[in-house]
């Protein structure tokens, strides 16, 4: 049997917290759509997935079409 109770936020370090309560305030000024939200997360993940793996390839020049 799985227990599906949610599991308390994990506490965030300030400078994690600071970078959240930075991002929120940022996010509130700009009237996003979901589908618009989403992307920017998106394209967030495909940047930070790029930085991360820099110089592991040829290839990591060449940007995204």
């Amino acid at each position: 049997m799985t227990d599906k109770t949610p599991k308390p936020p994990q506490k965030l370090s300030p400078k994690l917290q600071k970078l959240r309560d930075n991002l929120d305030r940022v996010l509130a000024d700009y009237d996003l759509s979901q589908q618009e939200f989403n992307s920017l997360i998106e394209d967030m993940k495909r940047r930070r997935r790029r930085i991360e793996g820099a110089g592991d390839s040829v290839l990591d020049d060449i940007t995204e079409e």
